[in-house]
């Protein structure tokens, strides 16, 4: 890696273990006692990374408080491909929020919302069959995935006749460009108390109601955050045809999920299985869409 631009002046590189991204990750500090955040990837992905660098370039721009794009190249000798980010020092959100307030957690979540909403003004597209296309065959993918994977999970049937029969919930949707995996786990709260995004692979334009699922996975650790983000994003009222979407792209990725928990080994097909039974006792068994974590909140927190 020493072939990195301004290689010569780290005086501190230590490997990062946590995620599930097969980039190789450090924390670096410099000999002017700058810290970033350092990731490497296979040349062979030169493409896809270049693209994530120059979205998270397009989404700084806006003034998300997020970690920032610095550096994108070539090192190893032509074998690996780098991005240098700040570093954003705290601890992530997922950690942090549950020893929290409910009201603190709430004005968190209403930021977490304002932050989307800015997102999205980089750039949007209004409503048309595109999304609907994209993410069909996204499904398919999943969906074949799963039937390969050998192994049948929980409520199988129950899952895929709510995608039969909801599947018009795609046409005519917006799309933004918008971090894809907005939830507590790629959010940090700093010392300052500042909310802060990070982790922005896999980031593109996508429907807004998809990139507002990450609010179920946040809701596990607190509702409280998960109802002021959706109140925040909304102005306050949600739209009954957010609930049908969010739980069809619910579905279809906790499908997706389950197929590489397979491969991952026995405790991620357990705990897979878990988010499931977890997500189907919420809304009911579909028998009514809107979550239990949002319905049955004290509505103190939603001032």
């Amino acid at each position: 890696m020493n072939d990195i631009n301004n290689y010569n002046t780290f005086t501190k590189i230590e490997p990062i273990q946590k995620g599930w991204s097969s980039d190789k990750k450090y924390y670096v500090e410099t000999n002017s006692g700058e810290r970033l955040l350092l990731r490497v990837s296979d040349f062979s992905e030169y493409e896809e990374k270049k693209h994530e660098f120059d979205l998270m370039t397009q989404i700084a721009a806006a003034g998300i408080n997020m970690s920032q794009p610095i550096d994108f190249g070539v090192c190893s000798c032509g074998k690996k491909v780098y991005q240098i980010l700040s570093w954003v020092e705290g601890e992530e959100a997922k950690e942090v929020l549950p020893s929290l307030s409910e009201k603190v957690q709430y004005d968190f979540g209403r930021e977490a919302g304002r932050m989307m909403l800015k997102m999205q003004t980089v750039e949007s597209y209004p409503p048309s069959s595109d999304w609907a296309n994209i993410y069909s065959e996204r499904l398919s993918k999943y969906i074949e995935a799963y039937k390969t994977c050998g192994v049948t999970l929980i409520g199988e049937d129950l899952l895929f006749s709510f995608l039969e029969q909801h599947s018009s919930c795609l046409d005519n949707r917006p799309m933004c460009l918008l971090h894809a995996d907005f939830q507590s786990d790629n959010m940090v709260i700093t010392p300052e108390n500042k909310l802060y995004a990070i982790d922005f692979q896999g980031s593109g334009i996508v429907d807004p109601y998809y990139a507002l699922t990450g609010v179920m996975v946040t809701a596990e650790v607190s509702p409280h955050f998960s109802i002021g983000q959706l109140h925040s994003y909304f102005g306050g009222q949600v739209p009954e045809d957010f609930w049908e979407l969010n739980a069809f792209y619910m579905v279809a990725e906790s499908i997706n999920a389950f197929a590489v928990a397979v491969a991952l080994g026995q405790k991620e097909v357990d705990y897979s299985n878990e988010m499931i039974k977890v997500m189907l006792e919420w809304v009911d068994n579909f028998n009514n869409l809107i979550p239990s974590w949002y319905k049955n909140q004290d509505t103190s927190t939603r001032l």
